[in-house]
């Protein structure tokens, strides 16, 4: 293979790993974001029995 291949390839593969990366990161901020969800619910529910 040329060098100008490698180099297609090796971008190529930085790419795939960002947004694999970027897309891991948002279901871990749609994860945090129910979990905050679900405290501000059981906060706000202590609070009314309180």
């Amino acid at each position: 293979m040329e060098r100008a291949t490698y180099l297609i390839l090796a971008y190529m593969v930085i790419w795939v790993g960002i947004a694999g990366y970027l897309t891991w990161l948002s279901g871990r901020q749609r994860q945090i974001a129910r979990h905050l969800e679900e405290l501000t619910a059981q906060l706000k529910r202590r609070e009314v029995l309180s």
